[in-house]
């Protein structure tokens, strides 16, 4: 038996939606308490573990530990399993094994800054689609707390280093919701990725995956040309100059009021990992 463990944050429709598929499966669901989570786990008999430590990572941690099985899944309740995923990743003989997560095919698409993840293959591994021998979750002392982004590679790369056999089941596809979300949301949730320079000086090996070694994305270095020069323009205005290769680009790709968004968010990705760089004394822009 494997136990799945379910961190929530209190999303009481996509949670049901989520353990509609996992009704046989033993499944341990992680909250803070919510009435509507609660009573949920109730009408369902899904056990729950409640907590008080905040975040992600903590609710997984304390389900991992809570779990009787010798290993464990882990999804988030945003996701739903398509069917056959806990069989096909219990089929791959490894000691931690990832799988494709894409978009959900019953989620409408179409905005601009619509939330969703997407994994094709080995490289980044998503917290929402793996299983973990125990054994090496007590060994590395699970998901690192202190990460708001890319908890998850870090605990992969971290596992591996530990001696684990890491595998890829390409069957095991989880499905993640399709989050409506605006462009000011989207702005507000981007300090989560200032942890993305220390899991890359931890794991100096991620740089084969970034761009040019240096950059999270290919836009980020006329992004920090643009920065740059945003900050310059305060001693002369001529220095902003600087920011329209960015600006010109997405305006071609994205037209005029989704190249400007575009471009305000490629400069605001970077000031944040500029901020987690200098914090971290590892460089990730």
């Amino acid at each position: 038996m494997t136990t799945i463990v379910i961190p929530t944050v209190d999303r009481v429709d996509l949670l049901r939606r989520c353990l509609t598929g996992l009704a046989a499966e033993d499944v341990l669901v992680v909250h803070d308490g919510n009435a509507g989570i609660v009573a949920l786990l109730a009408e369902l008999e899904v056990t729950g573990l409640q907590i008080a430590e905040p975040g992600v990572s903590a609710k997984r941690n304390a389900g991992w530990r809570q779990a009787t099985s010798e290993v464990v899944a882990f999804t988030d309740d945003d996701c739903e399993p398509a069917p056959g995923w806990l069989r096909a990743l219990t089929a791959v003989n490894a000691d931690l094994v990832a799988g494709p997560v894409t978009p959900h095919p019953a989620d409408p698409a179409g905005g601009r800054w619509d939330r969703t993840v997407t994994a094709t293959g080995p490289g980044f591994y998503p917290g929402c689609n793996l299983l973990v021998r125990r054994a090496f979750l007590d060994k590395v002392g699970g998901f690192d707390t202190d990460l708001d982004g890319g908890e998850d590679t870090d605990l992969v790369c971290r596992v591996r280093k530990a001696g684990a056999v890491v595998g890829w089941a390409a069957d095991a596809t989880v499905w993640h919701a399709v989050r409506p979300q605006t462009f000011a949301e989207q702005l507000r949730s981007l300090p989560r990725w200032a942890g993305l320079p220390r899991v890359v000086g931890r794991h100096p090996e991620l740089r084969a995956l970034a761009y040019k070694q240096w950059f999270w994305k290919a836009s980020h270095p006329v992004a920090l040309l643009a920065l740059l020069s945003v900050v310059g323009s305060v001693k002369d205005r001529r220095i902003l100059l600087g920011a329209v290769p960015l600006l010109a680009s997405r305006l071609k790709e994205h037209g005029l009021q989704g190249g400007v968004e575009h471009a305000i968010n490629d400069v605001a990705e970077v000031a944040v990992l500029v901020g987690g760089s200098a914090r971290h004394r590892s460089v990730l822009l």
